[in-house]
């Protein structure tokens, strides 16, 4: 739907990263409690569901890791298996719409219950198997927070983020002039970084 706009190597290269980045800067300074303490909403996923609509799921899934690999790195929150699930949260979601983005042109209310499916199908199986490892619980007892705390956290989550990420693709992507601005921009950033090479 989008892809076309950007068929510059260098311009998706750029973007992914201009992506990646704004997606971690969200995640870092962005959270906000919704359900339980230690499960926190943050707007991350919208640069990278951007990225996987526009460029297509390969690049979504490199900002998605991107992303969660750098938030393990530089706040340690989480370690390695915090990491992996906010990997397969975020890459699960966006490989989908990504993926269906391309096959419902114009359609793209269909890409919220996606998202919210997606995530919600990953996420309960990796609450069950990853969470008891580093919480030390046993799983009967992460399986009782499930329904009441899991399932409405992910649909909320994935819900919210995608509208977002709607929202920006119509505003910035559909409006000619804005595109053109944002073209002319990648394309300078993208010369910058060849002369620095």
């Amino acid at each position: 739907m989008y892809a076309t706009r950007f068929n510059s190597p260098t311009n998706r290269v750029v973007l992914t990263g201009l992506m990646a980045a704004l997606a971690l800067l969200l995640e870092l300074f962005v959270h906000i409690p919704m359900f339980a303490e230690y499960l926190l909403y943050s707007p991350g996923d919208v640069p990278v569901i951007v990225t996987s609509v526009v460029l297509g799921p390969a690049p979504g899934l490199m900002a998605a890791f991107t992303k969660a690999a750098l938030f393990v790195v530089l706040t340690g929150k989480g370690g390695p298996l915090g990491g992996l699930m906010h990997f397969v949260a975020s890459g699960g979601m966006v490989l989908v719409l990504g993926l269906l983005a391309r096959k419902t042109k114009g359609k793209s209310w269909v890409l919220v219950p996606a998202a919210i499916l997606t995530r919600v199908a990953l996420m309960v199986p990796m609450n069950l198997l990853i969470t008891p490892i580093y919480t030390g619980l046993p799983a009967s007892v992460i399986a009782q927070t499930l329904v009441p705390v899991v399932i409405p956290f992910n649909t909320v989550h994935a819900g919210i983020n995608t509208v977002l990420s709607l929202i920006v693709l119509k505003v910035f992507l559909e409006n000619p002039r804005r595109l053109a601005r944002f073209q002319v921009a990648l394309s300078e950033k993208g010369s910058g970084t060849e002369a620095r090479h």
